[in-house]
């Protein structure tokens, strides 16, 4: 190797490493992993139990607010919804925090705290709209817009973290517009973007950063 080629080599170096500094790498692939077998959990909940194995909420007989089955129905998803979000980020927070420690570098950084605020402040407003459309009654779209406003969420993120991270943002708007097209299918769609291809992603990340 020339000199030359040793200094080309020094310099790549050094950007990798500036790079790594101002990015949070802690995020762990096994994160997502759990956070989609949760997703899973909860839209089994949902189906079996709070929908009555799948029965029809968005008929338009069943969407007045006077209805007490739509009403514990409603209720129902909500609690559902806000169990999945807790234990979710609970389960991030953890296996990343674990991932850092045993890497042997600081969690609670200020790039960490940019990640979690861009995914927090825009997760926050998509979950007020979709408080809206249930106020206001159009359920049927709460779905696409918790997916699509998730989306926007981790393309936010990804500007201080593992850019990887931006193809599942792509991949979940996409699942949050065909949710607005195909309204009866939202738990589907809802099940597939915040289930299996969070699965698919925690894995992929899994293999190529943390194994």
């Amino acid at each position: 190797m020339t000199e030359t080629d040793s200094t080309i080599q020094d310099i790549k170096a050094i950007r990798q490493m500036m790079e790594d500094s101002s990015k949070f790498l802690s995020l762990s692939g096994l994160s997502g992993v759990a956070a989609g077998v949760i997703a899973i959990i909860g839209a089994a909940v949902a189906y079996f139990f709070v929908l009555d194995k799948g029965s029809n909420i968005y008929d338009e007989n069943m969407m007045s607010l006077n209805n007490t089955s739509t009403n514990s129905v409603r209720m129902g998803l909500l609690i559902v919804a806000i169990l999945v979000l807790i234990f979710a980020v609970a389960s991030a927070w953890l296996l990343s925090y674990q991932k850092s420690r045993k890497a042997g570098v600081p969690f609670w950084t200020n790039t960490a705290k940019k990640v979690a605020w861009n995914l927090c402040s825009i997760l926050a407003i998509g979950g007020a709209f979709s408080l809206i459309l249930v106020y206001q009654e159009n359920i049927r779209l709460v779905a696409s817009i918790m997916l699509i406003f998730y989306g926007m969420a981790l393309l936010m993120a990804s500007r201080y973290t593992l850019r990887d991270i931006r193809f599942l943002g792509y991949i979940e708007i996409a699942l949050g517009l065909l949710a607005g097209i195909f309204l009866n299918y939202g738990l589907i769609f809802w099940t597939l973007g915040f289930g299996v291809f969070h699965i698919v992603y925690g894995i992929v990340m899994y293999i190529k950063y943390d194994r």
